[in-house]
Formats: structure tokens, C-alpha cells, sequence
């Protein structure tokens, strides 16, 4: 497979393209997320081929041979998909539906700008296949359901997956980073995971992610209380699982919406941080500090990422967006956390490095009745950022640590 380069070594993860983060670390997200090897490959074929020819993954050039690709592994899966529900294979149709939604869910992330309006149409492409998905596959996904939570005049989308036993279970609320989905809390497997283990769970659409940021006009907030509390009150109202043993699992950015949340919100009883956020790298972006105007950058590179982030923040220029990143930060907040806390993070992440952000928010969590920390190796597998490299690992420590907290699983010896 010469178009394939396969290339791996310590703190680097799978170099399909060669020798950039991005691209790759999506490509591994799509593996870790039920995309065949082949679907990928003939998806990004072509781009890679313009990159080892000199293109940048920067240039138009490329975004749309990446376009061009997955559309066309994309339009290949559906006509499968169509084929099968003809035949009554529902089956083999919403395995189908679980590559395409997880190949659409790498071409959304992979097209960065989000004033293309192609952006949100894959996106709705890629939550519907989903829905074909967990409504013709079976155990356990057809008792996956989706659901709305009212929240202040509006609603937020939220996918609901019961724990595989009966009875009052206890129930983890995950929360997005910036390039995570409801589809990628599930197909990387942690909501099955802890399935099994007699825990539900609820991936959402919060303020800044999926439906809310497409189409409910919720942009990114740094209170995650406030949208957790609606669940909260909707879990109650309900009677979806045992309000008694609420849980929250955060990863990337959500690692820092997960830990504001157990501060400022006292029905959560445990909170893990799946890839760590103590604070928003804002030099990242604004490596000079504060900038002196509201307009563009002089930096013509770095002014469109900067664009980018006005989007999702609803920043009405630079000025505001710096102000609004600034409130993005654990300090007085995580020396509030009381509940059990749980940190997992990638050693070799270059997108959160762990001493920066993982470390600092382990050893502020001074009031935490049981605060923990690992830090996955390469030895181990997947030292990568959110552990997406390999993250099976990170999704069974995640299963456990909440099992045991819950009192879920069984102990060794136990009658």
C-alpha cells in the first residue's frame, strides 16, 4: 500500500500525511472511531498525494481534494446504505451508516473554516446518518435514544444511552471539546463502555458544539454550570437514572467545562477530564497579549484563525475575543472541586502539553476527596492529545474509574 505511508515512532502518532499535526491527528480520530482503513484512504488519497508533491495542508488546493475524496466515499456509502435498507438488511445498513458518519465527522473537523456553509451541511449529513445508525443496529445501540433538554428559551440536543441492567443506574454527562461531537463521545466507545458497566450516559450538543453552534445560535460559555444544571434538572424530572450518582466526563476543551461544572454544581458526585484544560491558550492565538485594536491582525495567518474563533465564540472583534478567552481559566474554580476527580492525559500531547494543563489542574484540586492522575505513555499506547491515537485504553480507565465510584462493578472475592 504505497499510499499509505505508515510510519510511527515514540510521541508520534500514525503520519499518513507527512509531517503535520492536524491532518493526522483527524485521520487517527476517524480510525479510533469505526472508519474503515480503506474508506480513509480513498478519502484523502489525493490530498495526500498533493502534499508529498509540496502543496500545504494550508491551501485551498487541498481542502478541496479532501472535499472531492471523502464526497465521494461518502455518496459510495450511502448508495451501499440505500441498497441494503432495499433488501430489509437493516444490519449491515446502519454498520454502513456507523463509516459513513464516522468519515463525515473527519471531513467536518478537517474543514476548518466555519463560514462555509458546506460546513454544517456535512455536519447534518453526518448526524443523520447517525441517527440510521443507532435506530437499524441493534443491541446495544437501538436503545440509544436522542433527546431535548429545555434550556433558557431553547432546547439542547442530547443522545441518551442507558446502562445495560435494570433499575435506577448512575449516569455520566459528557461535554465536548472543540472538535468533538455527540458521534465522537460514542463511536470512540466511552458511552458503550460504561454501558456495560451499569452506567448511562449523556452526550449533548452543549453551547459551542453540534446543533447548538449550527443551528440554536449557542455559542461557546465558559459556565458550564449552568447547561450541566439543565441536565441535571432534566435527569430528575425524568427519572432517566439515579440523580443520587451524577458523573461528568469532559475532554480537550471540555476538560475544562467538566471540572467549572463540579465547582459550581453540587449534584455531581464524580468528574473526570478525559485530555486536560486548566486554561484557554490564548497565546496560541494572541501571542503578543491583548491586541492593541479591535481589528484584524497584521499576521495575515494567524488573523484567520483568530477569525475562526469569532465564530465560535460570537466575538464580535479581536478585543471582545480576547476578553471572552480570558474567562476561560480553572483558577478559583478547581480548588472548589470536591468530588472524586479523575485526570487522563497523553504525556506527548503538543496540543495540551500535561504539565501546563493536566498537572496544574491535578495539583490545584486541593478540597477533592479523591483526585488522581495518569499520564498515558507511549509503552502504554495513546500519549497523543485526548488519547485518540489509541483510545481504548483511556475509555476502559475512564469505565472503571466510574464503575468503582459508583459501586458498579463487582470486586474481586465478592459474593
Amino acid at each position: 500500500m504505497d499510499a499509505v505511508n505508515h510510519r510511527r515512532w515514540e510521541g508520534e502518532m500514525l503520519q499518513y500525511f507527512p509531517d503535520v499535526y492536524w491532518p493526522n491527528l483527524l485521520f487517527s480520530n476517524a480510525l479510533s472511531s469505526g472508519a474503515s482503513a480503506g474508506d480513509m484512504d480513498d478519502a484523502c488519497r489525493e490530498a495526500q498525494t498533493l502534499m508529498r508533491g509540496g502543496t500545504s495542508d494550508k491551501a485551498p488546493e487541498f481542502k478541496e481534494a479532501l472535499v472531492r475524496g471523502f464526497g465521494a466515499v461518502a455518496d459510495k456509502l450511502d448508495h451501499l446504505i440505500f441498497e441494503d435498507r432495499a433488501m430489509g438488511r437493516l444490519i449491515s445498513a446502519a454498520d454502513k451508516s456507523f463509516r459513513l458518519a464516522a468519515v463525515l465527522n473527519c471531513l467536518e473537523l478537517l474543514m476548518d473554516d466555519f463560514y462555509d456553509p458546506r460546513k454544517v451541511q456535512i455536519f447534518d449529513r453526518q448526524r443523520a446518518a447517525f441517527k440510521t445508525a443507532i435506530e437499524f443496529g441493534g443491541e446495544p445501540h437501538d436503545t440509544s435514544r436522542f433527546i431535548e433538554i429545555p434550556f433558557e428559551g431553547t432546547v439542547i440536543d442530547a443522545l441518551f444511552t442507558p446502562a445495560n441492567r435494570p433499575g435506577p443506574a448512575p449516569v455520566v454527562i459528557h461535554l465536548n471539546g472543540t472538535h468533538s461531537t455527540i458521534e465522537w463521545q460514542y463511536l470512540l466507545g466511552i458511552a458503550p463502555e460504561l454501558a456495560r458497566r451499569g452506567i448511562a450516559s449523556i452526550s449533548m450538543d452543549h453551547p459551542g458544539s453540534g446543533t447548538a453552534r449550527y443551528h440554536r445560535g449557542l455559542k461557546y460559555r465558559p459556565d458550564s454550570e449552568s447547561y450541566v444544571g439543565a441536565v441535571i434538572d432534566h435527569l430528575t424530572r425524568s427519572k432517566l437514572a439515579d440523580s443520587d450518582r451524577i458523573g461528568v466526563c469532559g475532554s480537550s476543551f471540555g476538560g475544562y467545562f467538566a471540572p467549572r461544572a463540579a465547582a459550581n454544581e453540587s449534584r455531581i458526585k464524580a468528574c473526570c477530564i478525559w485530555g486536560a484544560t486548566y486554561a484557554f491558550p490564548i497565546d496560541r492565538y494572541f501571542p503578543d497579549g491583548r491586541p492593541s485594536s479591535p481589528g484584524p491582525l497584521a499576521d495575515a495567518v494567524r488573523e484567520e484563525a483568530v477569525r475562526q474563533q469569532r465564530w465560535t465564540h460570537g466575538a464580535k472583534d479581536n478585543l471582545d475575543l480576547y476578553d471572552k478567552m480570558l474567562a476561560y481559566s480553572l483558577k478559583g474554580h478547581i480548588e472548589r472541586v470536591t468530588c472524586p476527580l479523575f485526570i487522563i492525559h497523553g504525556i506527548n500531547d503538543p496540543q495540551a502539553p500535561m504539565g501546563k494543563q493536566a498537572e496544574r489542574t491535578f495539583i490545584e484540586a486541593v478540597a477533592s476527596s479523591r483526585a488522581e492522575i495518569i499520564g498515558i505513555t507511549p509503552e502504554i499506547g495513546g500519549d497523543m492529545h485526548c488519547n485518540v491515537d489509541n483510545p481504548r485504553t483511556t475509555t476502559n480507565a475512564i469505565g472503571d474509574w466510574f464503575g468503582d465510584i459508583f459501586g458498579t462493578i463487582a470486586q474481586p472475592g465478592a459474593a
